[in-house]
């Protein structure tokens, strides 16, 4: 692994939307603040649990047509497919596991998918970004631009399944609206599919305004004592999201600057709350009070900024 400059710097989002930003922005230079205003958090139920959908998609506006999965069960034919990719389209988002990224704080602990871009390839080096920075519960995330060996590269994408469902859930929606087929035990990337996948059938069901989305959330935390530890991760993306689109709202003179202060304090107080009622309930001592108020307090301060955007959804 040959490390160099980091990337440069995009919003500090999810490791799936931090790197679309930066996979989408050469082609589309708005679409930092489009991605602001997609911003909504919607939630259903299936027979597995919460599906959670973070934004609207922002990857699908105008040819060559919305980004889909593409897979390949052996490492030769996915690096044959990945440098046609870099061929066609400049740069390649594809489908890593944390766990084996020397630069993730949870390599070699914890298996979870991220996207990374690959952005070329000279001998059998592979030039890879990964616009991601975040605290984690595991340690602190740094950007990184580096060469990987095509070895290195192999091990970093290699397939890890099953999936929990909650992670299934989170891959399948990770641009915004559900994607077929994820391809989940396969060698992964994304690319255009220009016309060649047809939508995924939506089941329908989609809480999209906050207070019923809240509510909903809310009330699943406080009946399931496994549920925080499960779903943290979608919270935190949630927090992430959310206090982003504050950010540009207030710059662009939507919101009101104190009204989007005193949101992003309450997003940014639930994972923090929600990680906690996780560590509590595995001891024994579930939180529901502190989770219910805290949702509560959520609500309240987000009722001014989100108002609009609900009649929106």
């Amino acid at each position: 692994m040959h490390l160099i400059d980091a990337p440069d710097v995009v919003p500090e989002l999810s490791c799936y939307t931090t790197n679309l930003v930066a996979y989408l922005e050469p082609d589309d230079p708005g679409v930092k603040t489009r991605l602001a205003h997609a911003v909504r958090l919607a939630v259903r139920s299936d027979d597995c649990g919460l599906v959670f959908s973070q934004h609207t998609r922002v990857d699908d506006t105008g040819p060559p047509g919305p980004l889909g999965y593409r897979g390949a069960e052996d490492w030769p034919a996915a690096a044959g497919h990945l440098e046609a990719e870099l061929a066609r389209s400049g740069r390649v988002l594809a489908v890593a596991d944390t766990f084996h990224l020397p630069w993730s704080p949870a390599s070699e602990t914890a298996h979870s998918p991220h996207w990374l871009l690959l952005l070329g390839r000279r001998d059998d080096r592979w030039l890879v970004a990964d616009h991601f920075h975040a605290l984690t519960p595991l340690g602190a995330q740094e950007p990184f631009l580096g060469w990987l060996d095509d070895t290195t590269l192999e091990r970093a994408l290699a397939p890890h399944t099953p999936w929990p469902a909650e992670i299934a859930n989170r891959d399948r929606h990770a641009l915004g609206a559900a994607v077929e087929p994820v391809h989940a035990d396969r060698f992964r990337w994304l690319a255009r599919t220009t016309g060649d996948a047809p939508a995924a059938p939506d089941p329908g069901g989609w809480a999209c305004v906050l207070p019923e989305v809240l509510e909903r959330v809310s009330k699943v935390l406080a009946e399931d004592e496994t549920a925080a530890a499960r779903y943290g991760d979608d919270l935190w993306a949630a927090s992430r999201h959310y206090t982003y689109r504050l950010d540009v709202l207030a710059a662009n003179g939507e919101i009101g600057a104190d009204e989007a202060a005193a949101a992003a304090v309450s997003w940014g107080e639930l994972p923090k709350v929600v990680r906690f009622a996780a560590a509590s309930a595995a001891r024994g001592r579930p939180r529901r009070g502190l989770l219910e108020r805290t949702f509560e307090d959520l609500l309240h301060t987000n009722d001014k900024t989100t108002a609009g955007r609900d009649r929106e959804a």
